[in-house]
């Protein structure tokens, strides 16, 4: 059922597995989760080992023992007796089980996922791969993402309508997986970046990769006008050495150089308000 009328019904039960580590005291982690989906049992441990781990040290290999026994004892029950029948099943008394709720859920990892975001901020579904170090963010991201934002909002003002195209994605290789750009309307594609005194190295990795998702962009769609906008600092800035400025001149005409070969518009913009004005004229 793919139509409002079925978020309207529910076919998912669950129970959330609450751990209290000092009997008494009121504080509780949520553990896990024994569920009824579909008309089938199933139990999932949800919280991080690492987390146990980093909690209570050479102890939280233990606790994450003692966790998995009470999952595997408590599912036990719900298969052979309901999932009714398991809530008073708990072995040890330090162990709860919530109040069952109810939901729909278009599959099990679905509801697994309701249950983690709605549920568990320890926790963590052991089939997805845990993140790697390139799906962290590093300063140098969240800067160029600040960057990004300040220049839509700026561009927002300007032109409300094209807030329409931000962050909208194409499929640039037959059967690849969608890139996402900055802007992509019908007649504009954008990525925006950073080209820092201190930083230039990865201001160029960075206007690279940017500039050949732009050029395949363009080469899928010749009308297209791509554009790939960096801010950098005025020549004339005070704040830069004469090494950092001769660097940046020369890192910014070879950018030039190569957008122009790939019919790509290189600009540079020294402000939020320079970036915004460029993408509103090419719009």
């Amino acid at each position: 059922m793919n139509t409002l009328a079925a978020f309207l019904d529910t076919n998912s039960r669950y129970t959330v597995l609450r751990w209290e580590p000092v009997p008494g005291s009121g504080e509780c982690i949520n553990v896990a989760v024994v569920c009824e989906h579909a008309h089938r049992c199933f139990a999932r441990t949800l919280v991080r080992d690492d987390v146990l781990r980093c909690m209570y040290g050479a102890a939280g290999d233990g606790v994450m023992r003692m966790v998995e026994g009470v999952t595997n004892a408590v599912y036990a029950v719900a298969c052979s007796h309901g999932l009714d029948t398991a809530l008073t099943a708990v072995p040890l008394a330090n162990f709860s089980l919530s109040v069952p709720r109810v939901t729909w859920a278009s599959d099990e990892n679905d509801l697994l996922r309701q249950i983690v975001l709605m549920n568990c901020s320890l926790s963590v579904i052991s089939d997805e791969a845990p993140p790697s170090s390139d799906d962290l963010p590093t300063p140098e991201r969240e800067v160029n993402q600040q960057w990004t934002t300040k220049v839509k909002e700026a561009v927002q003002v300007l032109r409300p309508d094209l807030s329409l195209y931000f962050n909208q994605e194409a499929v640039l290789v037959d059967d690849g997986v969608p890139v996402r750009f900055a802007i992509l309307s019908p007649r504009l594609a954008a990525q925006f970046g950073l080209l820092r005194p201190a930083q230039q190295n990865q201001g160029m990795e960075d206007a690279r990769a940017k500039m050949w998702k732009l050029a395949l962009a363009k080469e899928r769609n010749p009308g297209l006008n791509a554009a790939l906008v960096f801010g950098t600092p005025a020549q004339d800035d005070v704040t830069l050495s004469d090494k950092q400025r001769d660097r940046l001149r020369s890192n910014v005409m070879e950018i030039q150089q190569e957008a122009s070969h790939r019919q790509v518009t290189f600009q540079e913009a020294h402000t939020v308000s320079d970036a915004a004005n460029v993408i509103v004229a090419m719009a």
